[in-house]
Parts: structure tokens; sequence; C-alpha cells
């Protein structure tokens, strides 16, 4: 199966750039039976008219280095376990047909959209008197003279304008050639801004529509399983005068989005959509320094991102038979909401509901157990142990391009995305910030009490050592396998074990 993840706007950037932090972690999508969807891949395409967005290039940078990381790891193998589990491509990597020229990159090419004022991309100035004064009804001053290169500046208005041409690039049309029988299609936006709330209807409308566009596949695709997470107002703005995207409008903007997805996907007697996920937080965010564009927006990582990265994964793992029925029409919406098992400000992994719990807390913990040995404890174990055991991990490992790029690149984003997290309002505290005790290092989650109830079990390097070292003399598996490989499947390994056994558990 292949999962096209369809990233729209500033929102839907952060929410992908949790996704990776998950499929970093090795969180896999998995069927109602917890079996892992077989040969899966997923294909991002960030949607957003707004190139010089701070959170849009964040994550560009990390899907590059996801991708190389994941390659050297795996190759182009799908069903694997471990950290980086989850296949990331570009919609270019899996293309055959060369007839359609699109680039290798995660960035939809939006370049009919990002290189105009909204009133040169309408053709204002050439419309006659009566249509000039339409437009103008429809539109305000400020909307006819923006920048699109900026984004929808909190109007989807102008986004339902603009995104609709989308279905007439080659990045469409390529998505269509590649679309199979069995895949799906997923989209990520808020519903309280522009380009997000704007681009989401109008996709799932040119897609249901496709027999009326001249694109290979339109029969598969018009048919093509749709889901989508929808991000509810999460977030405060600074106070500014300039009133172009103003808070106080978040939540109508949201109420006649919702009237209006209502109407046009979810209705009992036209569904659209297959399912449908509601995320949102009625505490919001400290406040994000106003910027309708011109400056960047970089927001920091939210709570609810997170959760919404959840949303694909879950979506993958519903049955067929729940979405579609035996000729491929959707049935009745199947609509997701998301709750918290306890409602506070402060979240840890204890927070969660037990399901959220049994599907993050293990890949995570592990994860975070190897950025912190990557930084303490590695280095100084080269030439001992394990690493003498072929493929022999030498000094030269610690200066390839891809242990820089996990360490000094991804591992570093990822640090920064959990200090985000924990820096807000709802403050996300899966992990003690700046703790490199890993005894100390779970939030709220303790290390077993030692034998006859003394102490508690100790987890560290040296535990790390060890483990790793018997596995690696029990197991002739890495010879024919890379440095790379051996390394950090190793530690998973060593880390499944230890985690389970000198942890308390808490799933």
């Amino acid at each position: 199966m292949r999962l096209f993840l369809l990233a729209i706007g500033g929102t839907g950037s952060r929410v992908l750039k949790s996704l990776l932090m998950l499929s970093a972690a090795g969180v896999r999508p998995v069927d109602d039976n917890g079996r892992p969807i077989p040969n899966l891949e997923i294909v991002p395409m960030i949607i957003d008219p707004h190139k010089s967005n701070e959170d849009l290039k964040r994550t560009e940078a990390l899907l590059t280095n996801y991708r190389m990381i994941r390659t050297k790891l795996y190759g182009n193998q799908t069903d694997v376990d471990g950290f980086f589990a989850n296949r990331i491509v570009t919609l270019r990597e899996i293309m055959s047909d060369s007839t359609i020229q699109i680039t290798d990159t995660f960035i939809f090419n939006l370049n009919a959209v990002e290189h105009a004022k909204f009133r040169d991309f309408i053709g204002y100035d050439t419309m006659n008197e009566a249509n000039q004064a339409l437009t103008s009804l429809l539109f305000a001053d400020y909307q006819l003279e923006n920048k699109m290169n900026i984004g929808f500046v909190g109007s989807p208005n102008i986004g339902s304008v603009a995104l609709n041409e989308i279905k007439d690039s080659n990045e469409f049309k390529a998505l269509a050639n590649v679309f199979q029988q069995g895949d799906r299609i997923f989209f990520v936006s808020s519903i309280f801004g522009g380009t997000g709330a704007a681009g989401f209807p109008i996709l799932v409308k040119n897609i249901r529509q496709a027999k009326n566009l001249d694109i290979n596949n339109r029969d598969v695709l018009m048919r093509a399983p749709i889901g989508g997470v929808t991000v509810l107002p999460y977030f405060n703005l600074e106070h500014n005068e300039d009133h172009r995207i103003d808070k106080a409008d978040f939540i109508v903007k949201t109420q006649s989005a919702l009237y209006y997805y209502k109407e046009t996907l979810t209705s009992q007697n036209d569904s659209e959509l297959n399912a449908i996920f509601y995320v949102g937080d009625q505490e919001v965010s400290k406040p994000y320094a106003y910027d309708p564009g011109e400056h960047g927006q970089r927001n920091k990582a939210h709570l609810v991102e997170l959760v919404s990265a959840l949303a694909p994964l879950r979506f993958a793992g519903i049955a067929d038979n729940r979405l579609t029925d035996p000729d491929g029409n959707p049935l009745k919406t199947l609509a997701f909401e998301f709750a918290l098992e306890k409602d506070e400000r402060n979240v840890d992994f204890l927070t969660f509901g037990a399901s959220t719990r049994s599907v993050i807390y293990e890949p995570m913990v592990k994860f975070h157990l190897l950025f912190l040995y990557l930084q303490t404890g590695f280095k100084s174990m080269i030439g001992q142990g394990f690493t003498e055991d072929a493929p022999k991990i030498t000094s030269d490992f610690v200066t390839s391009q891809f242990y820089r790029t996990l360490t000094e690149q991804f591992m570093r984003a990822y640090a920064d995305w959990l200090t985000e997290m924990f820096d807000n309002n709802r403050s996300v505290q899966l992990f003690t910030v700046g703790e490199r005790d890993m005894n100390r290092a779970i939030h709220g989650v303790n290390t077993r009490k030692g034998k006859l109830g003394f102490g508690h079990r100790v987890v560290d390097n040296n535990a790390f050592k060890s483990e790793m070292n018997r596995l690696s003399r029990d197991s002739n598996s890495y010879s024919a396998r890379t440095v790379e490989f051996k390394l950090l499947d190793l530690f998973n390994r060593a880390a499944t074990n230890l985690v389970r056994d000198r942890y308390e558990n808490i799933n």
C-alpha cells in the first residue's frame, strides 16, 4: 500500500514533522489485530505556496535526512522493524513515466500561484467594470493585493480559488499515474486558517471528480480511500494592529468550515471522505509571534501536532470493508476524535490513554535512549566488544555522512522538537528535558526495584554495552550487513530487553 500524504499549509508541515519523529522511533501503522501493514510506502507532499515558511523548511530538511538515513539502513525494503521503520519516498522516486517532468522533492510545485498577487492571478485588471465590482464585493483590498508567495494569510476564499489550479499540475498528473488499487490518500490541514482550510475540500473535490480531468488512471483515483485530519484551533497569537490574521476569527472560521465540510465532504447522502479525524485543544498555546508570512513563520511544536501525526497511521490500518463498498464507493464517513486520559496541562505518557501508550510508548522510549546513548556512551565503546565483531565499527564511522546526519541534524532536530513541546501552555514532557541519566529520563516512570525490593535496577551505558555485546556474540546475522544497520538494530534489540526488564510497566 502507498499512503499519499498531502500536508497543506504550515500546520501540515508541523504535523508531518511529528510523524517523522514517530517514524524514526519505529511507530508503524497496524491493522485491527495489531499486525503491521505490509509493503507500506508513505509519499508525503507538502502543499504550501509559502516556500520561505521556516516550518516548511525545517520539515523538508528532516524529510531529506530521514530518507537518507533509512535508505542507508534498509535500502528499498518496506517491511522492517526498528528505528526509521516506515519507508518514506518522494513522488518522483516511484514514477516510471518519464514523460511527466517533476522534481525529486517533497514539495508540491505551485509556481502558477506563488509568483503573483491575487489580483494578477485572477486577472482583475482585465475584467470589465461589472466583474471588477463583483470581485471587490467578494474580496477585500488587502486580499486582492496579497502576494501569494507568503500563503493565503488566513483567507480561505483566496486559497479556494488559487489551489484549484493544482488539478492541472504535473504533480497531480504524476500522482494519478502511480496511484493503484489498494493505495490511499490522506490530508493534513488546519481548519481555521487560509491554505489548509481551503486546500482540503478543493483537492478532495478534484480527486472525486477526476473523471472530468485529462489524466491517466482517473477511474482508480476517483475511488481512492481518502482520509484527513482536520486540526481545530490550538494556538494563540501575539496582539497586533494588523488584523489580516486575527485569533478572534479562529472560532468563527472553524464553525463555518465545519458546516461546509459537513455539507460537502461528510454528508450522509454523499460522503466524499472515507474517514475524518478531528483534533484540537481548548488550552491554547503560548502566544506565537504574529507573522502573516513575511518573516518566515517558525512556530513551536505542540501536543496537537503529535496527536494529529497518529491519524494517518490509524487511517492506514483501517480495514477496506469499513471504508468502501465492494464497488469501491465510500461508505458513510467514519469520524474520530482524540481525548487524553487526564485533562492536565502537563502531559507525560501516563496522561495518554492505554491505546495510545500501547502504540507510542516503547518505540519512543527506545529512540530517546538511543539519543542519549549516542550523546554519552557510544564513542567510548568503539574498539571494544560488539564493535569488534563483523562488520567492525571503527573510529572512522563517527565522521561518516550517515553518523553526522543522524546525530548532528536529525537528533538535534529531535531535541528541539521535545524542548518546543515542553515549552508550551499544554506542556509535553514525555522525557525529562535535559536529563542525561537514563534511569530518570522517562518522565513519571521509574526503574523497577531491585532484588528483595532494595534499590532500583540500573539502565545506563554499561547496561547497553553488556546487552549489545551479548546479542552480538549470539548472532551471526550482521556479518553480511552494514555497520549502520548493525549499530541501530543491535541497540534496538538491547533497548527492547532493557525497557521491558528494568522500567516499570505502564502499558
